[in-house]
This record gives structure tokens, sequence and C-alpha cells, in this order.
């Protein structure tokens, strides 16, 4: 006969148990009876707080307040940092970004394990914590796997990721796309656990702080959310697939791409973007093309670029005599994705203008 499962039972239950069982025919019955009965009665705060458990939704609001405030918090880390390590980190160019992913991994690693009892400094200030589904605070291991995953979303959005090879340039971005959207769907719509993608990896739960061990709510999640995400991942290399084949054949897009590339592979150049622009006015309207490049700090004379890259915007993207200005934004400082100083310097001139400068020289 296998043996009952007295976990589940009230007190009042126990007692009626108690009462009736044959105790010299189970004295180890009688026993985990007494345990638990013992068990329950020194904790009844931690029961109630249970019973009080608010649902995700009502977590849901404290949970993001909480990431603000440890977001404002890194900020400040990296800003402090960044005045005493400013050239240093400039140096670093897009691989700065791995100096924040490591304090962030870090802070919410060290923070919302059982070391400091499942709470950040947001969490703490706002009165929740991380557990798992019997109530304990996570284990270092897995403290650190929920916030590594949260933080390769976070900090790989916006990097630069080129590594002259287009297929993995394209799986990074798809990497990234869906990471996101599965983090911030489950976030905002799994109203029965709470969990997010973070969460779900180790079987954790952000419940309201309290005496004792707080239970999550509710354990199970709707199966149909794998669905919708599955759906949402499908769209994504769907989609990028269509917008690659797009540029293959031609088009605006595809001048605007092979601008990006051509600068991306000059000497001190980190990052560029590249974008189209329309002012309008009471009488006109003025059609910019606005080049933007983030340069290396260890670049002399750095000005020197505009107008190389203004040269290489108008012979490799055809439309850009037909814009009313072209615009070379050149940006440099640091980046570590927790905080970021940046100068910022533009030239404006038309095609005709630049290619004059050219010329000149």
């Amino acid at each position: 006969m296998d043996t009952p499962d007295y976990s589940k039972h009230s007190a009042e239950q126990l007692r009626q148990i108690l009462g009736r069982i044959d105790a010299a025919r189970y004295p180890e019955r009688v026993a985990e009876i007494e345990a638990r009965l013992a068990a329950l009665a020194a904790a009844p705060a931690t029961l109630e707080a249970s019973k009080a458990q608010p649902t995700a939704n009502a977590i849901l609001g404290r949970r993001i307040l909480a990431f603000i405030v440890d977001t404002i918090l890194l900020g400040v880390i990296g800003a402090v940092a960044g005045a005493l390590l400013h050239a240093q980190f400039a140096a670093l160019g897009p691989w700065g970004r791995l100096v924040g992913f490591v304090v962030a991994l870090l802070y919410f690693g060290l923070l919302q394990s059982n070391l400091r009892g499942g709470q950040s400094v947001g969490m703490h200030l706002l009165g929740v914590r991380v557990v798992t589904r019997t109530g304990e605070p996570l284990g270092m291991l897995a403290a650190f796997i929920r916030a590594g995953i949260f933080c390769l979303a976070y900090f790989l959005n916006g990097a630069v990721i080129d590594s002259g090879q287009a297929w993995m340039d394209t799986a990074v971005f798809m990497l990234v796309a869906s990471l996101t959207f599965a983090i911030y769907y489950l976030l905002l719509f799994n109203r029965r656990t709470g969990q997010s993608l973070h969460d779900l990896a180790v079987g954790a739960y952000v419940v309201s702080a309290g005496p004792g061990k707080i239970l999550p709510a509710s354990t199970q999640i709707w199966r149909g959310h794998g669905a919708v995400i599955a759906a949402a991942v499908l769209c994504v290399c769907v989609g990028t697939t269509m917008f690659l084949k797009h540029t293959q054949l031609g088009g605006t897009l595809a001048g605007m791409l092979s601008v990006q590339q051509t600068i991306g592979r000059m000497p001190g150049v980190d990052r560029v973007g590249v974008s189209l622009q329309t002012v309008k006015s009471k009488d006109k309207e003025t059609h910019r093309l606005i080049v933007s490049a983030v340069v290396d700090a260890a670049t002399p004379e750095p000005q020197m670029l505009a107008p190389r890259i203004a040269l290489a915007t108008l012979e490799n993207y055809t439309d850009a005599d037909k814009q009313d200005q072209l615009i070379v934004v050149l940006l440099s400082g640091y980046d570590i994705g927790i905080a970021s100083s940046m100068q910022v310097t533009n030239y404006a001139y038309t095609p005709e203008e630049w290619r004059a400068q050219q010329e000149k020289r």
C-alpha cells in the first residue's frame, strides 16, 4: 500500500486522521502526521501569506518597476565607471557592451540567488522576490542562467555583429528577435504563472516578498503560449529571408545596405546606420540622406572620415544624388550597454558640394 501524502492536508484534516489511525500498526505515519502538525503550528504567518499571494497580474506592475529601479542603478554604476575609464571603454569599441553584460550578469545573478534571498535592489524596494516552485530562493547556477538569458537578449539588441558571413549575421538577428519577443510576450500575457522565458528556463517564479516561504499562486502555464511564440519565430525567419531576397534584387533597401556594408569596412569605423528623412516646410520638402558612423577612438583625425564616407555613399547608392542633403554624422565615445557617452559632429552638404570638396583634394 502506498504511503499517503500528508503535505496536502490541512491541520484540521490531519487531526481527524490522527484520531482514526491505528498507531500500533502505522507508527511511522503517526510520527509523520505529528511532525506535519508541528510544522503547521510553527508557521501560521507563512500559511496566511501564501493564501494571500496576489495573482501574477497584480505582481507584474511591481516587477516592471523593480526592473526600472535596477536599470537606473546599473546606469549610475556605468556612468561612474565611464567617467573614470572613458578612454579605456572607448578603445573597446563595439566590445564595450560586453562590459555591461558582465556587470549586469553579476548584479542580477548574485542578488537574485539564495545569496541575497532572491531580491535585487529594485525587488527589495518593491516587495517582490524570485523563488522556486517550493518557495525557496534560486541556487547560484540557476540564478546566473536566468540572468544570462535575459541579459543576452538585452545586450545583443543593438550590438554590432559583423562576422563577414551573411548567414551568421542573419542567425544572430533571428536569435535576438526571437528571444526578445518571447521574453516580453510571456511577461505581459502569461497571466497564470507570470513567468517569462528566463523564468521558465530554470523553474523560477516572481512572488510577493514576505516572512517565510511564499509559494507561487499558480504553477500551470497555458500551453497555447508556446504556439504563439513558435508562430512569431516563424514570422521572424520568413520575414528576414524575404528582406534579404529583396535587398539582393535591388532597390532602395539594397542601395542603403550596400552603403552600410562598404562604410562599415572602413578602418576606424565601428558601426554604421543609414536612413532617409523628409522635412516638410510651408513652401517645400527637403529630402535628406543621413549616414551615421561610430568612429573608433584610436582613429587619428576622425573628421577626415566624413568626406570619405560621403563619397562612398554617393558611389554605392544611386539615389544619393537625388537627395537635397547628404548628412554625415560622426559619433565618438563609448557604449557599454548600461551607460554610454557619445560626442556628435554633423557634416551637412548637398551631393554636389560633397563632390566639389573631393575634387579640390
